[in-house]
């Protein structure tokens, strides 16, 4: 694990930390700040948004993103803003970590609504509805919904000090990925280069 303050936030150091988290050539991007709560697909060349976000000018306020996860397979790179409104950020690799726990966590949506290809949008009945760039034919069926969030739980245990108690616990946790709600099959985002 790796924490430090980032430099200044912007898209650029987002892509920049692409190969930290992923092999591929594309990773999930979940996102908070005042206008914006949702995912996004970094590349190496740029970050797709959602249809409805994508003016021409970049549609992310970087200063007040409050929240980024950027993950995939490999781990995550997660980036807040502490109580005194400076970001702070650590890159969480699997391959350094010895002892964690997989827990999936469900996300919104029973029914998937189409979108401006490749985009769909995940929402329920009571009014919640989350946007992702899955091709609809990516989703079988409802019995794939809804879909999760798998999270790596780091465990981590007391110095073997002779006054300790040697107990163990979760010390970080990181998203690495989206499934199906079988937890099966990690789902990359869609390619969103041959849309653009």
């Amino acid at each position: 694990m790796n924490d430090k303050t980032p430099e200044k936030l912007s898209e650029k150091l987002v892509r920049d930390h692409l190969c930290h988290v992923t092999g591929n050539e594309t990773a999930w991007v979940l996102v908070q700040e005042p206008g914006f709560i949702g995912f996004g697909v970094v590349r190496q060349d740029k970050i797709f948004w959602p249809p409805y976000i994508q003016p021409p000018i970049d549609p992310i306020d970087w200063e007040r993103v409050s929240d980024l996860r950027l993950f995939g397979e490999k781990g995550e790179w997660h980036v807040w803003l502490d109580w005194n409104r400076e970001h702070q950020c650590r890159l969480l690799e699997l391959k350094d970590i010895d002892d964690a726990l997989t827990e999936y966590h469900t996300l919104w949506g029973t029914d998937v609504k189409p979108c401006p290809s490749p985009w769909i949008k995940l929402v329920e009945e009571r009014g919640a509805e989350i946007w992702l760039p899955l091709k609809e034919e990516g989703l079988k069926d409802t019995d794939d919904l809804p879909l999760r969030l798998e999270i790596k739980q780091v465990v981590g245990y007391d110095d073997k000090s002779e006054d300790s108690s040697h107990l163990a616990g979760i010390i970080d946790a990181a998203l690495v990925g989206l499934v199906r709600r079988s937890c099966e099959e990690l789902l990359p985002p869609t390619d969103l280069s041959i849309c653009s």
